[in-house]
């Protein structure tokens, strides 16, 4: 349906609408993981392209239902920690889309369907679904702190996809036990260098997140406004990963050649561990940073508002409106 057409329906329609939107999607990505389960038990000539269709329908479906939330909510994907995780799903779910075409034989989608579909749910049930302020403080620096923090998410999913893989496919080396069904693995050298390339975008991607949330935070205390400690879990876990990170590249060299496909894969396994911690808090504890919003400022003191000063002086502007339009 054109967007243009929700703005006929009063305010009830477009939440309708997207609840049927994640319903869609959800529901596709699951039908096509289903398939993906069924590589198990038999063979078929067009479950691929079967699988395919339903996966890329779903991913239609959910770029139909992210372009209606950024034209009706703040103008971004980012706007609310829900909007964020379906971001991270939306982003899985195109990364199964290009690997099932490169690589039709190998089970990416019994990895990373999974991983979208608890990106989904998450969303649904237990993610906020408050919008943040459209003019709070740095918001520029907060869609960039949001779009590389997406990046870290995705990064560290897709790093431990390729690191159990390299591990399974290690070990059915090492124990020379074939393959089940049609499904092939990747090699031991893609799924290394995969790995290693993985963890220096992390990295990357960390600093900029690191640095962009300074940034919010000097803004923050600046105009003496609420910012996040330095022991918040978020933060501290946040800031360990990436030094943990850093030691890690600068000490990789110094290891056996041999075993460093190994070591890729098992700290790609710690980072997805980390991001578990991360996002275990963040959604089920109301100190996480991400709900902590900054106040307005009033325009003359530069002091915060209160909710219940701006109720009132709407209150008392609708009564003096209407006393001026009385007969």
């Amino acid at each position: 349906m054109c967007v243009k057409c929700f703005s006929l329906f009063p305010s009830p329609y477009p939440t309708l609408f997207s609840n049927v939107g994640i319903i869609c999607f959800a529901a596709s990505y699951f039908v096509a993981l289903l398939l993906e389960v069924s590589r198990f038990f038999f063979r078929s000539g067009f479950r691929g392209a079967v699988m395919f269709g339903f996966a890329a329908a779903g991913w239609v479906a959910h770029s139909a239902y992210l372009y209606h939330q950024i034209v009706f909510r703040n103008g971004h994907m980012f706007d609310s920690v829900q909007g964020w995780l379906f971001a991270v799903a939306w982003v899985i779910a195109a990364l199964y889309l290009y690997l099932a075409i490169y690589f039709p034989k190998t089970p990416f989608g019994l990895f990373l369907l999974p991983l979208s579909l608890i990106s989904i749910v998450a969303g649904t049930f237990f993610a906020d679904t408050s919008p943040f302020p459209a003019d709070s403080v740095g918001q520029t620096w907060r869609i960039v702190h949001g779009i590389s923090f997406l990046l870290v998410t995705v990064t560290i999913l897709l790093g431990f996809v390729t690191g159990v893989m390299y591990l399974v496919q290690a070990s059915n080396l090492k124990h020379k036990r074939p393959m089940l069904g049609r499904w092939r693995l990747p090699t031991l050298e893609w799924l290394q260098v995969t790995n290693a390339r993985l963890i220096g975008f992390l990295i990357v991607a960390l600093a900029v997140g690191i640095l962009s949330g300074f940034a919010i935070n000097e803004l923050n205390l600046r105009q003496h406004r609420l910012s996040v400690s330095p022991l918040d879990l978020m933060v501290l876990v946040t800031l360990v990963m990436f030094l943990f990170l850093l030691l890690f590249a600068v000490t990789i060299k110094k290891w056996s050649p041999a075993r460093e496909g190994r070591h890729l894969a098992f700290v790609t396994l710690t980072c997805f561990a980390a991001l578990v911690v991360m996002l275990i808090f963040g959604l089920l504890s109301s100190a996480a940073h991400w709900h902590m919003i900054a106040p307005l400022d009033d325009s003359s003191t530069g002091s915060p508002v209160e909710p219940a000063a701006v109720e009132s002086d709407a209150a008392s502007s609708g009564d003096a409106s209407r006393e001026v339009t009385a007969p």
